[in-house]
């Protein structure tokens, strides 16, 4: 499940009432993990803040660079389109325990004028003809936020992800809350020369 949080539409800069707010599930080892449900959607968005070392730009950099050239063993990749602000992709996630995921997916980079940095992602229908016909939809939506510091950046990843199908709701929070972290970690690590945690590239 760790890659399945691929995928926003631009997130309010103001708060709406109607919207439930943040609530708190982890806050370890530096890493802040909150969660809101969002009406009319099966899951909880997700929002994972940390702070790192590196200018805004090493950040974006990483995203669009290595951050998707990562092997993973359960994922198979096809670029459709890369730059380096932006980059479109499909992706064929297979494991043990679910029906295969199909989904394409934007990545866009945006630089503001305070310094902060902003790459948006969002799920596409699979582009290409779908290695088995059965494949399982997956749709997701976020962003990354860099936001500079006097020590470097300030990062913020949100997500709102339905990975389809009938899964049960308490493995797939679960799941989805564990890959966030994991995905922010993979990015610490990444973006700051250091190697990847254990277990991070799958």
């Amino acid at each position: 499940m760790a890659c399945l949080l691929f995928l926003p539409a631009a997130w309010p800069a103001f708060a709406d009432e109607r919207v439930p707010q943040w609530r708190l599930v982890s806050d370890k080892d530096g890493i802040r993990l909150e969660a809101r449900r969002i009406p009319g959607e099966r899951f909880d968005e997700l929002r994972v803040t940390t702070s790192l070392k590196v200018s805004p730009k090493t950040v974006a950099d990483y995203l669009l660079g290595k951050y998707l050239d990562e092997k993973n063993k359960n994922i198979s990749r096809t670029f459709i389109q890369r730059g380096p602000d932006m980059a479109l992709w499909s992706d064929v996630l297979s494991t043990s325990v679910t029906s295969d995921r199909c989904y394409s997916m934007r990545f866009e980079r945006h630089a503001l004028a305070n310094g902060e940095m902003r790459v948006k992602f969002v799920s596409l229908d699979y582009a290409g003809r779908k290695p088995m016909p059965d494949c399982i939809a997956l749709r997701a939506r976020g962003e990354w936020t860099m936001t500079p510091t006097g020590t470097g950046t300030r990062l913020t990843y949100a997500s709102l992800t339905d990975i389809g199908g009938s899964a049960p709701a308490f493995l797939v929070h679960r799941s989805l809350s564990s890959a966030a972290v994991s995905s922010v970690r993979k990015v610490v690590a990444g973006a700051s020369g250091l190697v990847l945690p254990r277990g991070i590239g799958d």
